[in-house]
């Protein structure tokens, strides 16, 4: 074995301090400066420590110690860290010389390199200072500090060879510990180097680690570092303090628990004010010591479970849920919190439930972060969410709308489910006005947020947010959605869907955004959107806002001398606006008054500009601002109420402006959706809003000329005829109406329709059109042309027919001759195709799309009868035609043969038709005469489900503007057992939308009546005759039983009653629809010698009445006033005796009666109030007719008696019936019943569901309800 090296010796032999002699301080430094040089260049455990004996009590004299020169004291300092390192293990001074030393060391630290600004001059002994600052804010650099060297290295050696570890071994050593750590805080500065911040990091480590327990004022000392700093992470103590706790943080455990669980003991149970003020503060600092150094709580967070449970505590429940739900959202390790706390976590999620609102609150507003922050659990985290978008409670709802609202594009992309989304869209039709807010304004910057990544097609984003739109205008126009539902819909769609652009001078983008939410619109989102705008309806005056700029201006505040005559018009219009726009009518209406009464025409030359649709996009936007800017400097406490009205009533989506835009859209098309959607709204522009065309017409001269772009050519002659119509002094040269004559006749059906329509409005009208009919005359002659532009030739025919009557009242003979010479009566070529399956028109055979248009000829040239005197027998032969069609199935007559898709397709034409002549005052009465009404009224029972769709919704819009015969008001409720839901919920809605039209139309109270309540009567005639009610004869029935004897049938009939009663039945009408049932026991069925099934269903009907009225909890008044019956369908009893007999006599057997004693509870279901999206795992469903049937009994054509020989075809002619009995049954219970008679047959319907391929099917719906949606509508101009 070698042996060991011999061991290094001090060489220093000369006194450290010169006794009994005067020195100087330089002679005394260099010496020490010697003795640190020497004693540095020596090893720990290779030199002779006896030879270091001679210097280590001279180093801790006085002299040194208290020496008045820093450069004396710094290196003693190190002479002193050297000596410890040499002499270790063993320390070779006692406890209090040790102790003296390490506070020598640390006054050295700390009185040299502490910052020396002004701030920290001023500090107390026991304040940490504020070592933020920059390194040009403190008066000299560290590097520049007198013996900085020595600093360094005296830090350098107490961290390395952890010789302060002595320290907690010392007498007060808890005093010098923490004088370390306020010490070393208070150096630490920012233009430290790392190393020597690490160094001092690893002093402080050593002595915590060391340490048995850790003084409480060294946990004070870091607890200020977390509760001063925690917002200026970048201050270097504080820096200091997280390096220090995240690297003894197993050690820091214990005592932050300690200091969290005393605060909570202390005042956590039934906290005062000032406890809760304490634990809150306590609570913040929990977070923010997590968020930077989380190890150190592994004990604290169960402290925060525990409290959850604090079944009395609600406060604390809260502020502990609110603190778990920050630290689950701070991923500051890369453990996920919520698996490293399992307990804390299931707690938490608990709280998603408590009883107590304040908690449940707090859950719902700390889950954004945890959303966001990186997490397995976000799924179980998503479905409490949805949870809570149904809670009880408005302010959760609304509450996590918002939360959904405000995040951002990424996490809402990535971290949220669609159907999450989807949920919070549901709240769009919450009962309370603060949740529907915040959940329009979600979703709505959600999309915004999206609204570049749509733009460019990105399928994520597209899936995610492009539905959002549609689902808003949904809400916005559901039945169920009233004046107080929309305002926030409305707002969030202005400010964010489409907002007014920030540069006024692109238009073209502003136009561009408005086309891309119109591209992922369905039809009826379309038709929604095209409410929003203010174009439907404007041009059948729907629009109050330039009449109210109008009368302001007249009114000028009450100042002017007609200024009483236009104050009754001035308070309807208020009024009209108030209840379509405020959430609060009543104050809507005062602060609008208050507008009229202030009389300063600025502000109503500003409005007016607004709402003016010969305005621009920068005339409304330089209006609008002026005009808020002016009423928040005058009138501030009307802004908001003014601020809606200008939102709502300003050409602020469509304007003037548009149209260039829109037909550069048509021109050069990004895609075939935005042509599409162009298209959409110069189409709707030249229906509703012809004014903002006005300046266009070149423009649209231009577009017509075009030889290319079919659609263009189009909207260019549409949009040209509706300005012509309303401008004729801007009717455009001869060259166009020579491009109109002959698109008509080489053009598409649809070029050919609006050019007709342009040349019957130019200049010289007449005469174009005579040469135009006597053009497609000859063209008809010739075999070779007609083949290929048959369909042409008939569209500009029935074009003509409708636009220019006169003209064609000329060449009728000669064109009717053609049409049903050569089209209607013709052999179709599509006999061999059977079935009811829908197909697209254009697919149908030549013939028979002939056959369809050849019927709207038929039907144009017959409006032009209104006036005549002979009206009635003019158009007998055009309605005997299209009720010959209905009752043929479709087909004209039994030898045509037309084929399944064709006679569907002629089926909804011949029921359109006849719908289009009842339009028409002089025809309503002939039209819906009984025999055809019910004839007509059998559509909407169409085994094909496009037949029924397209005609409900065609009724919905003739019905809603009450112009047609109150009978027609009834015809809703027969789908009622329509297989598709879709249809159920449009007849809802149009059902919904008489009592709403009547308050509209200012009605008297006996039209609201008649238009109302008294189509219940006709309801329940027609169901007397329906095909679905089954009444048995008594040689019918084995038992020898009368009457229904079927449970199902007798369901299936109530269920047309009960969609009726639940669209208009209420507390204050229910007596009266009572009364009106009861009233059909005083009459007889006309066209029937058997009226016992029409007493049945009366009773049946009083039945689901009082079931109804139970339900809802409304009495069933005796009705005090007298109705009458419609003549046209009822006439009186032969005699009085045979009235009281009916009237006691019971139609109903108990059994029946039995069955039907649940009828009427539960309305008719539908599963969502809005539309549901067709998706390829959903078909309409048809009615399939059974392929054995019984012949229905021939109805009485005429059973009159005397007083009934004056019959009148008006609604208005009534049969009136005594009461008496029928109020005495319903004072005294049930009247004395009987057995009724005998009744034909009926059939009785069996439904099957489609099951064909869906994708194609969807497609092939839209686009036929497209085309003929789009074609109905163009008709009505």
């Amino acid at each position: 074995m070698a042996p060991a090296p011999p061991l290094a010796r001090l060489d220093f032999h000369e006194p450290l301090l010169q006794q009994g002699k005067r020195e100087t301080t330089e002679a005394l430094l260099k010496r020490l400066k010697t003795l640190k040089q020497k004693l540095s260049t020596l090893e720990q455990d290779l030199t002779d420590t006896k030879t270091l004996d001679p210097v280590k009590k001279p180093l801790i004299h006085q002299t040194i110690l208290h020496h008045k020169d820093r450069g004396v004291k710094a290196n003693a300092a190190c002479c002193l860290a050297d000596l410890l390192r040499l002499y270790a293990p063993d320390a070779p001074y006692s406890d209090a010389q040790l102790r003296d030393i390490f506070q020598f060391f640390l006054t050295q630290i700390t009185q040299n390199l502490r910052p020396s600004t002004p701030q920290s001059r001023q500090q107390g002994k026991s304040k940490i200072v504020d070592s933020s600052q920059t390194t040009s804010s403190l008066s000299q650099r560290i590097t520049d500090i007198p013996y900085y060297t020595e600093y360094y290295t005296l830090i350098e050696s107490l961290a390395t060879i952890k010789s302060i570890v002595l320290i907690c071994d010392v007498p007060g050593s808890d005093e010098l510990i923490v004088s370390y750590f306020e010490g070393f805080m208070e150096v630490a500065r920012s233009d430290m180097s790392k190393t020597l911040m690490r160094y001092m990091r690893d002093v402080l480590v050593s002595i915590i680690e060391e340490a048995t327990s850790l003084p409480s004022r060294v946990m004070d000392c870091l607890v200020d570092q977390f509760e001063n700093y925690a917002k200026k992470p970048e201050t270097p103590s504080f820096q200091l303090t997280i390096d220090v706790c995240n690297e003894v943080a197993d050690k820091l455990k214990r005592p932050f628990f300690a200091h969290f669980s005393e605060i909570q003991l202390s005042h956590g149970r039934d906290p005062s004010h000032n406890d809760l003020r304490i634990l809150s503060k306590s609570h913040d600092l929990l977070l923010t010591i997590n968020r930077f150094c989380p190890g150190t709580l592994l004990n604290t967070i169960p402290l925060l479970e525990e409290n959850l449970k604090a079944v009395d505590e609600i406060p604390l429940r809260q502020l502990s849920t609110r603190t778990l739900g920050h630290v689950f959202a701070e991923r500051a390790g890369a453990e996920d919190p919520a698996k490293k706390y399992p307990g804390a976590w299931r707690g938490w999620m608990s709280r998603q439930k408590d009883k107590a609102l304040p908690v449940r609150l707090a859950w719902v507003e700390t889950v954004k972060g945890v959303l966001m922050a990186p997490s397995d659990v976000r799924a179980e985290l998503e479905e409490a969410m949805a949870e809570r978008l149904a809670d009880p409670d408005d302010k959760i709802r609304a509450a996590m709308c918002k939360l959904i609202g405000s995040l951002d594009y990424e996490t809402a992309l990535h971290h949220l489910r669609l159907s999450t989304l989807r949920a919070a869209a549901e709240r769009l039709l919450d009962k309370k006005s603060l949740v529907r807010t915040e959940a329009a304004m979600a979703i709505a910057k959600l999309w915004q947020s999206a609204y570049s990544e749509i733009e460019a097609g990105e399928a994520e984003a597209i899936r995610q947010f492009a539905w959002i739109p549609q689902t808003m205008i949904a809400a916005l126009f559901i039945s169920e959605s009233t004046a107080d539902f929309r305002p926030p819909i409305i707002a969030a769609i202005k400010s964010s869907i489409l907002p007014l652009p920030q540069d006024i001078e692109d238009e073209q983008a502003w136009v561009d955004r408005l086309l891309l939410v119109t591209s992922y619109l369905d039809e009826d989102g379309r038709q929604g959107l095209g409410r929003l705008t203010g174009l439907i309806g404007y041009s059948q005056g729907n629009s109050p806002y330039m009449a109210f700029t109008r009368l302001l201006e007249e009114y000028a505040g009450g100042n002017t001398e007609k200024a009483d005559q236009v104050k009754s018009n001035l308070n309807m219009c208020i009024l009209a606006i108030a209840r379509s726009i405020y959430e609060d009518p009543g104050k809507g209406k005062k602060d609008l008054q208050q507008f009229a009464d202030i009389n300063e025409p600025r502000l109503y030359k500003l409005y007016r500009t607004c709402v003016d649709p010969v305005s621009g996009l920068a005339a409304i936007v330089k209006a609008r601002n002026e005009f808020l800017r002016r009423v928040h400097q005058s009138h501030e406490d009307l802004l908001p109420t003014l601020k809606t009205l200008l939102d709502s009533s300003s050409w602020n989506i469509v304007n003037h402006s548009s149209i260039h835009p829109l037909i550069k859209r048509i021109q050069k098309p990004d895609s075939e959706t935005s042509a599409s959607a162009a298209a959409f709204f110069l189409s709707l522009i030249a229906k509703e809003c012809p004014p903002m065309l006005k300046s266009h017409i070149q423009e649209l001269v231009a577009a017509a000329a075009d030889r290319k772009n079919e659609r263009l050519i189009e909207m260019g002659f549409q949009a040209l005829a509706s300005v012509c119509k309303i401008y004729p002094e801007l009717t455009p040269e001869d060259k166009t109406s020579e491009r109109a004559n002959f698109i008509a006749l080489e053009g598409t059906p649809r070029q050919a329709k609006f050019a007709v329509r342009f040349l019957a409005r130019s200049r010289d009208a007449e005469t174009s059109c005579l040469r135009l009919i006597d053009n497609l005359l000859e063209s008809v002659c010739d075999d070779k042309k007609e083949n290929k532009k048959q369909i042409t030739y008939l569209t500009a025919f029935s074009e003509l027919a409708k636009s220019a009557p006169k003209a064609f009242s000329q060449r009728s003979k000669e064109v009717i001759k053609y049409v049903m010479d050569k089209v209607l009566l013709a052999p179709s070529t599509s006999n061999n195709i059977d079935g009811d399956e829908w197909m697209l028109r254009e697919l149908l055979e030549p013939i028979d799309h002939a056959k369809v248009i050849g019927l709207r000829v038929c039907t144009h040239w017959s409006l032009a009868f209104a006036r005549d005197p002979d009206a009635e027998q003019l158009i007998n032969p055009t309605i005997s035609l299209l009720t010959a069609v209905l009752i043929n199935d479709g087909a004209v007559n039994e030898v045509t043969g037309e084929g399944g898709p064709a006679r569907c397709h002629m089926r909804l034409r011949a029921s359109l038709c006849l719908l289009k002549l009842a339009r028409v005052k002089t025809f309503d009465k002939f039209v819906s005469q009984p025999v055809n009404f019910e004839i007509i009224a059998g559509t909407i029972q169409d085994p094909c489900y496009m037949v029924r769709h397209l005609w409900i919704k065609k009724l919905g819009r003739i019905i809603g503007s009450q112009s047609l015969l109150p009978r027609w008001n009834m015809l809703p409720a027969l789908a009622a057992m329509d297989p598709d839901m879709d249809n159920i919920i449009d007849a809802k809605r149009i059902l919904t939308s008489i009592p709403k039209m009547c308050t509209r139309l200012n009605l008297p109270r006996e039209s609201r009546i008649e238009r109302t309540e008294m189509p219940f009567a006709r309801l329940l005639h027609f169901l007397t005759h329906h095909p679905d009610f089954v009444w048995h004869e008594p040689e019918e029935d084995k038992e020898g039983k009368e009457g229904i004897t079927s449970a199902q049938n007798l369901k299936d009939i109530s269920k047309f009653i009960e969609l009726y009663l639940d669209c208009l039945a209420h507390k204050d009408n229910i007596g009266l629809l009572y009364h009106i049932a009861g009233q059909l026991k005083t009459v007889r069925d006309r066209f029937t010698n058997n009226s016992k099934p029409l007493y049945a269903l009366s009773e049946l009907a009083q039945i689901i009445i009082r079931n109804r009225a139970e339900r809802h909890a409304w009495a069933v008044p005796i009705y005090p006033g007298k109705i009458g019956l419609p003549k046209d369908i009822f006439h009186h009893q032969e005699s009085s005796e045979e009235k009281t007999r009916v009237q006691k006599t019971q139609y109903l057997d108990e059994e029946t009666r039995s069955w039907a004693r649940n009828l009427g509870k539960k309305g008719v279901v539908t599963p969502s109030n809005v539309r549901r999206v067709a998706t390829e795992k959903s078909s309409p469903r048809k009615r399939v007719r059974l392929t054995e049937t019984k012949p229905r009994k021939k109805r009485l054509q005429s059973v009159t008696s005397n007083e009934d020989s004056g019959e009148s075809d008006s609604d208005g002619d009534t049969v009136t019936g005594n009461s008496s009995e029928a109020e005495r049954d319903l004072e005294d219970g049930e009247a004395v019943l009987g057995r009724g008679g005998r009744r034909g047959a009926k059939i009785k319907a069996n439904r099957a569901v489609g099951k064909k391929g869906r994708k194609e099917r969807v497609e092939k719906r839209r686009q036929e309800e497209k085309m003929i949606v789009d074609e109905d509508d163009d008709e009505d101009d």
